[in-house]
């Protein structure tokens, strides 16, 4: 037996009938749904797509703040970074694990951050009260809404990096807003609120999926684009 014929074995057996099933919280409520092959195929069309917008291909080096129960949303991500040759390395999103977050940065040359968490942010700035020269070698941080404050008032430019119920809006360089995948994804305000519906193409049907998200989505070419000056309301 070799990895060649383990490879080919693996290539015989059938696919499961869905990509995965989601459980998501909203307002306290666990909200579950399918996830078709097809959708993920689409999902990952759209993360290469951003990615690439975003000037991301061979040499970069991505450190990736996406813990495992994000895979619905950053699984795409990851696929499409390995498709344009980018390097990505994961650490854990907790301020325990800053230490490795700060070794990593600091040993290796990392150009884009991706999925910044406020944990991350605190914990460094209790040991490096510099964070504008801390965050110098990156040229592309996504961030979490309650770090892009943070990082902001440290003078530091970011991107937002936003989970809207099922979907996800990420902000592009020289970009207006937050860009979510409008060929899926049917985005509204309600009450000051986004809230989110599937698309035709989805396999499952979801409809005003509250995001806790305030704003106005409009769309721009194929995205929808929530503009900027929006927080989260947790």
């Amino acid at each position: 037996m070799s990895r060649q014929s383990m490879v080919e074995a693996t290539g015989r057996i059938a696919a499961a009938p869905i990509y995965g099933i989601v459980s998501l919280e909203i307002g306290g409520e666990l909200l579950e749904y399918e996830v078709s092959w097809d959708d993920a195929e689409r999902d990952f069309r759209w993360a290469l797509d951003i990615i690439r917008r975003a000037g991301i291909g061979p040499g970069d080096h991505i450190l990736c703040a996406t813990p495992n129960h994000e895979l619905p949303w950053t699984g795409p991500f990851i696929r499409a970074f390995r498709e344009v040759g980018a390097v990505f390395i994961p650490v854990e999103q907790h301020g325990w694990d800053a230490p490795r977050f700060t070794s990593v940065l600091n040993r290796l040359p990392i150009t884009v951050i991706f999925g910044l968490w406020p944990e991350t942010v605190a914990a460094v700035a209790a040991q490096n009260p510099d964070l504008r020269e801390f965050f110098a070698k990156p040229r592309i941080i996504w961030a979490r809404p309650d770090a892009v404050g943070e990082l902001e008032q440290a003078g530091i430019e970011c991107l937002p990096f936003v989970t809207l119920g099922p979907a996800l809006g990420l902000g592009l360089p020289g970009g207006e807003g937050v860009y979510v995948d409008g060929d899926q994804w049917i985005l509204r305000s309600e009450h000051g609120q986004i809230v989110v519906s599937s698309g035709a193409t989805r396999s499952t049907e979801l409809r005003d999926v509250a995001t806790g998200f305030s704003g106005k989505a409009e769309k721009s070419g194929s995205d929808w684009v929530i503009r900027p000056g929006i927080r989260t309301n947790s």
